[in-house]
Parts: C-alpha cells; sequence; structure tokens
C-alpha cells in the first residue's frame, strides 16, 4: 500500500469521525453567524477510494456445487434445498437410507448390522464368511443390488482404457444380430462350429471365382453343383448369429472374461465357457439375462466397451442422485394406455404432464458433471482422487424440481395386478408338462393420493404364487401357493431381513452341500444362510415390507390383523420376476425394491427400531444326518407411524379350475407311471380332483413295494392309454379303506372340502380288484430310476 494512499485514507478516516459530531452539534445548538475568513487557494480534489468487496460469509458447511462439468462456487450444505440443490454422497461410506446407522424413538444408537457389509461387497472386497464366498462367485454385485462405489467403477474404466485390443474390436454383427442364442452342449457347440468352418471355406471359394465380395452377391444361377447352392443358402442362414457369436468371443477375449476359465471356448459356438463369460458380462453391466445371447445383452454386447463402462458410472450416480432425492417417477407408469402422455390436475386447476425424474436426474449429472462421453467421464472421476473407505464426499448439483404433489407425508398406496391366473394342475396324465400360458403378467403400481386424484408413481414387474413342492408326511408333493386377493397394509419394512423357512420346507431348500468338508467328522451339508439371510441372495433379498390384514374403524383408525405370510420384496432369481411364480410373495429386484423403501420411509413417517431380536431353531433330517440351526436377530425394522394400504387385485384367471385347490397334489412317479400319495395309493388328477386308481402291480400281503416286480418300463403311444389307467368309460376302484386320507392343509373328510375333493366310488369299482395299500408307518415312495424324465418339468427350487 502506497504512503500516499495510507496518508489519503487517514484523512477520510478523521473526516468520517468528525461528521457525526457535527451533526450533533448542530441538532443541539444555535448555528452562529458566519466569521469572515480570509481567502485561501483551493486544495486539490482528493482521488477516488478502491471499491472493496464484502467478505464472503464464512460456511459451515460448504458444498462444491458442479456446473458445466467444474465446480465454481461453494454453497451451504444446509441451504442447499433454498437454493434449488441436491447434495449426493460420491463418498465410499455411502448406502442406501435403509443401511444407515441412527438411534431409535428413545434417542438410544442402533447400529445397522448390514450396513459394514454392504460396503465391503460395494468396494468389491470378500469377507471371509458366507457373505463372502458367494460374492466371489457372483463377482459383479450390482445385478444382485449391492451398488458398486465410484472407487471400484474407476479402476474399471480405467482399466478398459488401456486394452490394446479395444481398436480391433468390430462390434458390427452384434450390432445387426435380432435373435436368441442360448446354450449348447459341448458335443452340439463343436458339430456347429466344424459346420460353420466348412460353410465358410465353400463360400469364400466361390467369392473368388466369381469376383465378388460379399455372399449376397454370389450369382446362384451359375452355381453348377447343388451343394455349391446348398451351402450359400445355409451360410446366409446361420451366418447372422454365428459372426455375432464370434464378435462377443472376440470381445470377451479383449476384456478378460475367459480368464479362469482356462482361456478355451468354441469359436462361433454358445459353449460352456462362452456362456458362463456373457452371464458374468450381464452382472458387470446389470443386464437381466441368463447367459443367453438376446435383447436385453445384445443391448451391451454391441456397445464399445468404454461406452459401457461409461454407463456404469452413470447408473452408479443415478442410483445414489435417485436415494438423495426421494423420488421414484422413472418413466413407467408415465404414458396411458392408448400411448399418450399422463397427466395430474394440479392446485392451479390445470393439467400437468408426469415427468420421468430418474432421467431427469441422469441428465442433470451428464452436465453438471460433465460426462458427456467416456473420455471426459474417465477425466472427472480421476479428478476427485483419492477416495478413502469409510468417509462421504458431499457434492451438489442442481435439483430437479419435485411435482407439487410431493411432501413430508405422503399419501401412498400400491396395486398388484396378478395378471393371468392359472389355478389348474399344471401337469398331465403322464407327468408332462401342461401349457399354461401368460400373456399379462403381474405388477404392481405406486401411486399418491393428492387433490382427491389417484396419480401412478411407477411401475413394476413382480411376481404372485404358483405351484410349489412341498415336503408332506415324508413325501414331496404339490402344493399351490396363493397370492392372497383384496386389502392389505404395510407397517413393518425391513433391511437385510431373515427367512424363517416354515415347516414342510424341502431340505434341498435349506441346506446346500459343505465346500468346507477336510475331514470326515465335518458335516456333509450345512444351512445355506444366503438363503435364509441376511444376504443380498436370501429369500426375502435385500429389503422386505410385511403384508398385514386390516380393520378400518369408524373414527378411521386402522388395527392390524393377521401377517398371512406375504411380503413384497427383493430377489436375486430375477427369471422368477420375468417368468415364473413365488410361493405367494411379491418379487422385485433388489434395486427396485431398495429405491421403492426408500422412497416410502422418506415421505412417511417412521420410527426406526433397528435389529429385531428372534428366538428361532430349525432341525432337519437328511440324507440320516441331523442338522441344526438357531437364529437370534432378524433384519433392521423401520416402523411406519400410519400404515401403508395395499391391494391386490384377483387378476384374470384362467383355465377351468376357478379357485385355488386347497390340497396337496402327488407327484409323478416314473417308474409306476403314476401320480403316488403318501402312502402309495395311486390317483388320477382330474381338475380339482383327485380319482383312485389301481397300482399298475399287485403289492403282496406285506404291502412291501420291490421294484423287480415292475414291469419293463415302454413308453406309450401318444394315443395310448397311460400305464395303471383304465378304459374310456370305466369306474375307477376305491382303494382299501375307502377314501384317501386328507392331505396336510386340507380337511379330514372329503365331504367337508371346499375347493378339491376326491371322486366317489361306484359300485362298479367292486368289479375291480382291489389292490392292498402299503400299511401305516411305510416309508416315502421308493424313488425307482427314473425311465423317460422330462427335462424341466420339476422346477428348481427358488426363494419365496
Amino acid at each position: 500500500m502506497s504512503r500516499e494512499f495510507k496518508r489519503l485514507r487517514a484523512v477520510w478516516v478523521f473526516a468520517a469521525w468528525l461528521l457525526p459530531l457535527g451533526g450533533c452539534w448542530e441538532r443541539n445548538e444555535p448555528k452562529p453567524a458566519p466569521a469572515p475568513v480570509a481567502a485561501v487557494a483551493s486544495a486539490p480534489t482528493p482521488a477516488p477510494l478502491p471499491s472493496v468487496p464484502p467478505l464472503a460469509p464464512t460456511l459451515v458447511q460448504p458444498v462444491a456445487f458442479w456446473q458445466h462439468g467444474k465446480t465454481e462456487r461453494e454453497i451451504e450444505s444446509e441451504q442447499a434445498p433454498a437454493q434449488g440443490a441436491l447434495i449426493i454422497d460420491l463418498g465410499e461410506a455411502w448406502t442406501p437410507y435403509l443401511f444407515t446407522d441412527g438411534v431409535n424413538p428413545d434417542d438410544r444408537a442402533v447400529p445397522n448390522a448390514y450396513r459394514p457389509i454392504y460396503l465391503s461387497l460395494a468396494r468389491g472386497e470378500y469377507p471371509d464368511n458366507y457373505h463372502g464366498e458367494r460374492a466371489k462367485a457372483d463377482k459383479f454385485l450390482e445385478l444382485f443390488g449391492i451398488l458398486p462405489t465410484l472407487h471400484v467403477v474407476r479402476d474399471r474404466m480405467l482399466a478398459t482404457s488401456k486394452l490394446a485390443c479395444l481398436s480391433t474390436l468390430d462390434l458390427t454383427p452384434l450390432q445387426s444380430f435380432h435373435g436368441l442364442v442360448t446354450y449348447d452342449s459341448p458335443e452340439t457347440a463343436r458339430r456347429q462350429a466344424d459346420d460353420f468352418l466348412y460353410l465358410k471355406n465353400r463360400v469364400h471359394t466361390l467369392l473368388q471365382k466369381q469376383h465378388v465380395d460379399t455372399v449376397e452377391q454370389i450369382d446362384q444361377s451359375q452355381l453348377k453343383e447343388q451343394r455349391d447352392k446348398d451351402a450359400v443358402v445355409r451360410y446366409l442362414r446361420v451366418s447372422p448369429e454365428r459372426l455375432a457369436v464370434e464378435a462377443m468371443q472376440a470381445r470377451f477375449k479383449c476384456e478378460g472374461y475367459y480368464k479362469g476359465r482356462g482361456g478355451k471356448y468354441t469359436r462361433g459356438a454358445m459353449d460352456w465357457a462362452t456362456h458362463d463369460a456373457l452371464a458374468e458380462f450381464e452382472r458387470r453391466n446389470r443386464v437381466f439375462s441368463f447367459g443367453y445371447m438376446g435383447k436385453e445383452s445384445l443391448q451391451y454386447l454391441s456397445l464399445p466397451p468404454m461406452l459401457a463402462e461409461r454407463d456404469a458410472v452413470l447408473r452408479v450416480l443415478t442410483e445414489r442422485a435417485t436415494h438423495a432425492a426421494g423420488v421414484l417417477e422413472d418413466g413407467s407408469a408415465a404414458t396411458l394406455p392408448d400411448g399418450q402422455p399422463r397427466t395430474f390436475k394440479g392446485a392451479d386447476g390445470k393439467q400437468h404432464t408426469m415427468v420421468d425424474l430418474v432421467s431427469t436426474l441422469r441428465d442433470t449429472m451428464i452436465e453438471a458433471f460433465g460426462l458427456q462421453t467416456p473420455e471426459s467421464t474417465l477425466a472427472w472421476l480421476e479428478s476427485l482422487g483419492k477416495l478413502p473407505k469409510g468417509e462421504h464426499r458431499y457434492v451438489a448439483i442442481k435439483a430437479p424440481p419435485l411435482p407439487e404433489y410431493y411432501s413430508g407425508n405422503m399419501q401412498l398406496t400400491l396395486d398388484y395386478d396378478r395378471g393371468d391366473v392359472w389355478y389348474d394342475f399344471p401337469y398331465g396324465e403322464h407327468g408332462e408338462e401342461v401349457p399354461q400360458p401368460v400373456q399379462r403378467r403381474p405388477q404392481v403400481t405406486v401411486s399418491v393420493l393428492y387433490a382427491e386424484q389417484k396419480i401412478p408413481l411407477a411401475r413394476y414387474g413382480t411376481t404372485i404364487g404358483g405351484w410349489r413342492s412341498e415336503m408332506i408326511d415324508g413325501s414331496m408333493m404339490w402344493k399351490y401357493k396363493e397370492s392372497p386377493v383384496g386389502p392389505r397394509a404395510w407397517q413393518d419394512v425391513l433391511a437385510a431381513p431373515v427367512w424363517l423357512p416354515p415347516d414342510g420346507t424341502p431340505p434341498e431348500d435349506i441346506l446346500k452341500r459343505n465346500r468346507k468338508k477336510k475331514t470326515p467328522e465335518d458335516p456333509d451339508y450345512v444351512f445355506n444362510q444366503h438363503e435364509i439371510g441376511p444376504s443380498y441372495a436370501s429369500a426375502y433379498g435385500l429389503v422386505a415390507a410385511y403384508h398385514r390384514t386390516y380393520y378400518r374403524k369408524a373414527d378411521g383408525t386402522i388395527l392390524l390383523g393377521n401377517d398371512e405370510g406375504i411380503r413384497t420384496h427383493g430377489s436375486v432369481d430375477y427369471m422368477s420376476i420375468m417368468r415364473r411364480h413365488s410361493h405367494g410373495c411379491h418379487r422385485l429386484h433388489n434395486h427396485i425394491a431398495l429405491r421403492l423403501m426408500s422412497f416410502v420411509l422418506a415421505h412417511r413417517l417412521h420410527r426406526r427400531l433397528g435389529q429385531e431380536r428372534i428366538a428361532w431353531s430349525k432341525d432337519v433330517d437328511y440324507k440320516d444326518k441331523h442338522y441344526h440351526m438357531e437364529l437370534e436377530q432378524g433384519g433392521y425394522l423401520f416402523r411406519l407411524d400410519e400404515p401403508i394400504l395395499v391391494n391386490v387385485e384377483e387378476g384374470r384367471i384362467r383355465g377351468q379350475v376357478k379357485a385355488p385347490i386347497e390340497i396337496a397334489m402327488p407327484k409323478y412317479n416314473e417308474a409306476l407311471g403314476v401320480y403316488l400319495m403318501p402312502d402309495n395309493t395311486a390317483v388320477k388328477i382330474r381338475g380339482n380332483t383327485l380319482v383312485p386308481i389301481p397300482l399298475p402291480i399287485t403289492l403282496p400281503d406285506g404291502g412291501v413295494f420291490d421294484p423287480s416286480m415292475l414291469p419293463p418300463v415302454v413308453p406309450p403311444p401318444a394315443a395310448a392309454t397311460a400305464p395303471g389307467s383304465l378304459p374310456p368309460g370305466s369306474t375307477p376302484p376305491a382303494p382299501a379303506g375307502g377314501a384317501l386320507p386328507a392331505a396336510r392343509g386340507a380337511t379330514a373328510s372329503a365331504a367337508a372340502l371346499p375347493r378339491a375333493v376326491f371322486a366317489a366310488p361306484t359300485a362298479a369299482a367292486a368289479q375291480v380288484p382291489v389292490v392292498r395299500p402299503a400299511p401305516v408307518g411305510m416309508p416315502a415312495p421308493l424313488r425307482a430310476p427314473v425311465v423317460a424324465a422330462q427335462p424341466g418339468r420339476l422346477p428348481p427350487p427358488s426363494p419365496r
């Protein structure tokens, strides 16, 4: 600061101090007459003082505000909503709200037991427990609801950018292919590969002879040999698929998906190594398929690898932003059945179009962080620097404006459309699967009640019950698992829930082979803790809401009733969500279930109660061994102050049977060629009726079944009568002892069965020789070797 400026500033400060004194003198004393003064020379006008900008206020919790790919300012985090900003956590300590720690209503800390597990898995680590054991096999967990951290996706993207083979990849065959390729056996794969190699060599020769560049340009009228014409036709038919598989295999080899699989594969064929590599590729890119090259997987297979890596970064950021903003609208309910945009009536009396807020957040982050290209995305990730474990990294972006129906306590409701419902038994007279086509899959719609309107926010595919295996009286039977229709209520939401297997659960559903067995004393099997939970792969997934019956009192108060065992929950069994059934529960993809339940807790008053305390034990006898398990802790409980009301609609009932069959149905015995009850009584299934029939052999007086008594089993022709069945018009006999015993869950007598009955024997039945039943206490029916097994007839056990 110059000496002259200091002098001027001192004069200015002194004058400023005198001015108030002069003002006071003027107000309190009479003004004196002016005294004559001598003329003096006028003083020079002082230079204006430089302007000093006001000091910026000190921020208590500043966060960087990102815009146009850079940060130009900081804002106070607490003032972010008022400034139209959204705070997002980019740090390694982020989890969905469901896995955060907190305090209960008594201000007592209630840590979330699954939080450290989620964080460890999100970082790509494999803990030394059953969580790490499963995660190491799955490798990429985004498909199962565990979102990778930004550190993980940054490392993946950086590694991909350094692959020298990227420039040699030709993805054109993948971009032009629109079919479906599934797994082939090793023999089939080799045969197809050899056949295509022959076709390529033959066609190459023809191209050279006719001096053309493509197979389509070959003039087939000039081909003299029929084998040449056949080769061209076959090549044109199979080449799109074979070339697409070859392009996929080249990509997998470049990106390292064949590592750990011996590096060997059958070129141009979907052999096991390629199928397995594709399944891993799908998990990495959150593709809901099962190692099949089809519409879903081709969407990412046809993307250049760096574009696919950019998309993974955007998925991570979008999911975090969706949870932070507490929004749900993803476009799934934004249109009407006729394709027109859906609208709602606002407080201004005008119609407003529904907005896809999830996509809006994605676009906002692309603009804010500058993620328009793979190169700019990687540069932004590297600009974040070190991302330490266990730390948060908060930043701000422009928040999308929320619709007026948003509030801190939204009146939410869910409607379940069960779609096409089949109650008929799904197997035919010879145990063959009977088609039960479903044109309308189950779905659930989440809505908000606002200004006397029901406004749909999002719609998701889900599941309803169906025929499932159940252990009854020592034998495996079929039982229909119903998804009850009518109004229900949610009050409890459990993060990382556990599933307590009920009586009758097949041992195969809750036991798994002990892979750590080292000595003969070690058990052959152990309880499948992934199925029971807590686990991302548990029967209830990462979060579950419990359905309860309820009664509304005259004053509007809701009284909760029974827990029927029905849940809306997450699941890793994504193929069932798209094509199959459940045990009655309504399944959602794990990341959708987390998004939905986090949204509910963000907009409904609730209490955090913490870990459930339970006292549960299970004993299972399996293959002459006894297994015991105990649990003392359940999921992490959030309880809504006011229940959310949901409604399960009946759907469209198809088939002959119009109500659930309540009794258990027997499995088909391949060796005997009949449906066999637990007491070795043979039956036919007619709709919801069990019709007794004689066994194809007569048991000795002791009632002991001996496989050597069976005649050779020859599959009957299509039009022939099934073994053990009667000619048309005949009347089946009654088994000795009268009516069939009721299965567990059914009523005790045939007359009392409301929805499934046994056919009553008639006088004509007396003319048929009576078959002696097995004595009481006889073990489960003998499983003789299957003569004509039908692949896929018995669905594999799956989560609830």
